[in-house]
């Protein structure tokens, strides 16, 4: 069963233009999460999938794997499921998002080994405990809570659960944003039309649970996250690499 890591990329971004290629350490964003992936040993394969040539020209000039998909997907989904309509290569897709520059790749490999060896194989994700009371009021994180096979039962930008005075749990689950499915459940996603809950939230991963697709969850440990979405995180991920920033 061939696994292939995605990394989707794409140039505009509202928050932060130009995202995948900002310097971080002296080195395009892409690069920090595409080294990271490739260090994965149970991925076989590892591509940039982006609709902009700029992207395409670093990654390739780096000699790593690009290919170029259409502009008009939506979101990392979409374009996993673009490339994956035009190639035969690949039973299992993971999908890495671009802005992951603290990847671990020993997170990756726990989430395909779960996933290889679960009974039912639609669609995975990672996730991690976390009591700090900042992080779980951060509307910018994806909270989620897990049935007790430890399938997602729903995702939100706000707490979950709450406790009945509406106060926060000593803890609670973060998602990671890594996504793992098989070629069927991809392809099947992308051509779903967005939900009610989607929309609301702003979580592509609802439109699967209220279509019935299930997300097993993989809970981690040892996390050191950053998702780089702002100019702020775009700093704070600068100072963790400052070798030559300028």
């Amino acid at each position: 069963m061939k696994v292939i890591g995605c990394i989707p990329c794409r140039y505009a971004s509202m928050r932060l233009p130009g995202k995948p290629l900002c310097k971080i350490g002296g080195m395009p964003m892409v690069l920090h999460v595409l080294e990271r992936a490739r260090n994965a040993k149970r991925l076989d394969d590892v591509v940039v999938l982006t609709d902009d040539e700029r992207i395409f020209k670093v990654v390739e000039d780096a000699g790593h794997s690009v290919a170029m998909t259409s502009s008009v997907c939506a979101n990392g989904t979409e374009r996993i499921a673009d490339y994956v309509q035009a190639s035969e290569d690949g039973e299992v897709f993971v999908n890495i998002q671009g802005d992951e520059v603290l990847l671990d790749a020993g997170h990756v490999d726990a989430l395909v080994e779960g996933f290889i060896s679960a009974s039912e194989r639609q669609m995975g994700t990672l996730a991690h405990w976390v009591h700090d009371s900042e992080t779980l009021e951060d509307p910018s994180t994806a909270k989620l809570v897990c049935d007790l096979n430890g399938n997602a039962l729903y995702f939100s930008r706000n707490c979950i659960p709450v406790t009945q005075s509406a106060a926060l749990p000593e803890r609670a689950l973060i998602q990671i944003g890594v996504y793992i499915y098989t070629r069927e459940t991809v392809l099947r996603l992308s051509a779903l039309p967005q939900t009610i809950l989607e929309k609301t939230e702003r979580l592509e991963q609802l439109r699967a649970l209220e279509h019935g697709i299930k997300i097993g969850v993989t809970v981690v440990e040892n996390v050191q996250s950053l998702s780089v979405d702002t100019p702020e995180d775009l700093r704070k991920a600068q100072a963790l690499f400052p070798a030559s920033n300028a």
